[in-house]
């Protein structure tokens, strides 16, 4: 169907499937400016102004707009200077996005000015918590919204035309509180002088002298350029502006959409797997199963080299350890195709015993997570257990022996995950020196190529990792999660292939056993033995997500003890 309406202010005629959201039709149209978050309404990040009001694009179907008018980021103050036409200036909140340093990752960006844009609209003149109730529908991970809120109550005073400070470093040095008041411990009696004193002797003159501290202030000398000054965030521009920054903007001709296909199981082998109906979909380029990669073991984390952990992964394998494994993976033309694809894949399981509790699973009878011959750097495979570790500082034992209280417990710490409103995604594709491209939401673009080069069967330089700006990562980005597959599609097709995910395998359980003496009555130096089980999951990625058995003696002084 063809939906007719408002776009920016010109009036478009876009063709939409019925069950098509804006958000989709948006950024399939080049609107990259409308940040794709959880598709559920949840994060905010896909916020449009639709007759004016803030909405979640996700959640509107795309024929719901048809005759109205909706405004992106886009849509918002001029565009970006560009040669001799020059150009109209930003809007006022995008400058003080701009200025005050409110702009971090920038992901939640266009949706948080979209939202304070309809509250100037309504409201010329906000109170903080008008502002915090705007932005409250627009989740960020990284401001903590303290410049967020500055930003709209400057702009908003900058529209009312009112004079603004500049944002600019403290110039003047404040002098300590104390230097003009009596220190500690010196009291009214200290006034006086002792007895024993010339002053101390009757019909002495009483005289009391202090001498303050004199306080100069070196004139600043210009040295340094960036440290110590407030400086703008070199891309802030393009993201207050909506501008492509991230992996997903980015548009290519004949682009595939890559999906997988999940285990239902949390232990089992898989016996059979008939991908021939889900190849015969029209619109399907390619099905992959572990029948057609090749068997090679590596480990998904990327902080050091050669990475000492175990070499327990692989793209696809005849076995799945948990709810969520991959089983297969699809490249089509459409979402729709690959998701019906994906159905038509046949698959027979062995469900194995599975195991849920990392202390259970390092007993004697356990189930087995890696019990093939390929995998490697395992401490011991029978015990599901990945790594030992063993560190001791100082002598723990005398620190017992000389404690006044020792506490033992149990802890549990809960389930976390980092949640990046940006979502796993890569695109890969081959560039015109027949380089593999993998443009990827990582952390660790050199760690990334380095461990896909033997699993892509290809020379590190044959690859070429690209990091765009991340939309969040705190570290559950410091692996390769999703890379391989993509680049395995893009190999089989030859086309350019875009894979996402959601991270729900980054979730961890740590229990935790801990004697320790946190005080001691005279001063002495604490000591703790730190007795750890990290539940490392079914594979050891970056957060040792397999059974692991942590032993830890560490000694902290001067009553810090931490773990």
């Amino acid at each position: 169907m063809k939906i007719t309406f408002s776009l920016n202010g010109e009036a478009v005629a876009l063709d939409a499937a019925p069950n098509e959201s804006l958000l989709r039709l948006l950024r399939r149209h080049g609107v990259f400016g409308v940040k794709y978050g959880d598709g559920q309404g949840v994060s905010g990040a896909d916020v449009v102004l639709l007759d004016g009001v803030p909405v979640v694009s996700s959640l509107i179907l795309a024929a719901q707009v048809a005759g109205r008018s909706v405004v992106t980021i886009e849509g918002v103050g001029g565009a970006q200077e560009r040669g001799w036409r020059g150009s109209e200036p930003l809007h006022p909140l995008q400058v003080a996005f701009v200025e005050t340093g409110a702009i971090q990752c920038g992901y939640c960006t266009p949706a948080m000015i979209l939202a304070a844009k309809a509250l100037l609209d309504r409201n010329p003149r906000p109170t903080e918590r008008d502002v915090r109730d705007a932005l409250a529908g627009v989740l960020c991970r990284c401001t903590g919204y303290v410049k967020p809120v500055e930003a709209v109550l400057r702009a908003a005073a900058v529209l009312r035309g009112e004079e603004v400070p500049p944002i600019g470093p403290e110039r003047a040095i404040p002098v300590p509180a104390e230097v003009f008041t009596r220190s500690a411990g010196w009291g009214d009696d200290d006034a006086l002088p002792p007895a024993d004193s010339p002053q101390g002797q009757p019909g002495a003159p009483q005289v009391t002298t202090r001498t303050l501290p004199v306080m100069l202030v070196a004139p600043e000398v210009d040295t340094l350029q960036q440290v110590g000054k407030p400086a703008r965030k070199v891309d802030a521009r393009k993201l207050a502006q909506g501008k492509p920054a991230f992996t997903d903007d980015i548009e290519f001709r004949g682009m595939l959409v890559g999906k997988l296909l999940l285990s239902p199981h949390a232990h089992a082998l898989i016996k059979r797997i008939d991908a021939s109906r889900a190849r015969a979909l029209p619109g399907v380029h390619a099905v992959l199963t572990h029948e057609d990669l090749p068997r090679v073991p590596y480990t998904t984390a990327g902080q050091s080299d050669p990475e000492p952990g175990p070499h327990d992964n692989y793209s696809l394998d005849t076995k799945v350890r948990f709810v969520g494994d991959r089983v297969a993976a699809v490249a089509a033309e459409t979402e729709e195709i690959a998701l019906k694809a994906l159905e038509l894949i046949e698959v027979e399981y062995e469900p194995l015993p599975a195991v849920f509790d990392p202390r259970e699973s390092m007993k004697e009878g356990a189930p087995v997570l890696h019990d093939e011959p390929e995998s490697w750097h395992i401490e011991d495979k029978t015990r599901n257990l990945a790594a030992v570790i063993d560190w001791e500082v100082g002598d723990v034992e005398a620190g017992f022996a000389q404690a006044d209280r020792i506490f033992e417990a149990m802890y549990y710490s809960p389930k976390v995950q980092q949640t990046p409103l940006e979502p796993h995604v890569v695109v890969t594709w081959w560039d015109e020196d027949d380089r593999l491209v993998i443009r990827t939401s990582t952390q660790v673009p050199f760690h990334a190529r380095r461990i896909l080069a033997p699993v892509l069967g290809l020379p590190e330089k044959r690859i070429r990792v690209i990091k765009p700006r991340i939309g969040g990562g705190f570290g559950v980005k410091q692996e390769v999660l999703i890379e391989d597959i993509c680049a395995h599609l893009t190999i089989a097709t030859g086309r350019p292939v875009r894979l996402e995910v959601h991270a729900r395998r980054g979730v961890l359980r740590q229990p935790l056993a801990a004697p320790y003496v946190p005080d001691a009555e005279d001063g002495r130096d604490p000591r703790r033995e730190d007795r750890r089980q990290p539940d490392a999951r079914a594979q050891r990625h970056r957060g040792l997500r397999r059974a692991r058995h942590d032993r830890r003696r560490q000694h902290r002084p001067q009553g810090h003890v931490a773990l």
